[in-house]
């Protein structure tokens, strides 16, 4: 993290990723800690005090933005495609999308179609929370 103003105590988290040998430059600030949270019920492991190990102690898990700030961080098409090509290439075996708002018909459209095809040809499981 990097403060901006110590008087106001205000900080900004963010993430700078390099590809295709530094052509193509990201630079992802953080909208909320909704994943970070959940990624902590799932992986957290205490060696020492098992009780307090999330469901999948010590996973190793690929955390990709899907939300826009300029957005009130809502997910775009763009970012739940984007993240789905990154779990493909690293080899993930399950996504978690935990993200929700209104909708009308949650199985319907492009991006669901993505997925649904990237489950069965890919074999990556799919999970989906219902409304958080």
């Amino acid at each position: 993290p990097v403060c901006l103003d110590k008087k106001m105590g205000a900080e900004l988290t963010y993430c700078v990723q390099v590809y295709e040998q530094g052509a193509k430059l990201s630079i992802v600030t953080d909208a909320g800690s909704h994943g970070t949270h959940v990624a902590g019920i799932v992986g957290a492991y205490f060696p020492s005090s098992p009780d307090d190990n999330g469901v999948a102690p010590g996973v190793q898990i690929l955390a990709c933005k899907i939300g826009d700030g300029r957005l009130d961080s809502s997910e775009t098409g763009t970012g739940l495609i984007r993240a789905l090509m990154a779990a493909k290439q690293y080899g993930c075996d399950l996504i978690n999308l935990s993200y929700g708002e209104p909708f009308l018909e949650a199985d319907k459209g492009r991006v669901a179609e993505c997925f649904n095809q990237a489950s069965r040809d890919w074999g990556i499981a799919v999970f989906a929370s219902a409304g958080n």
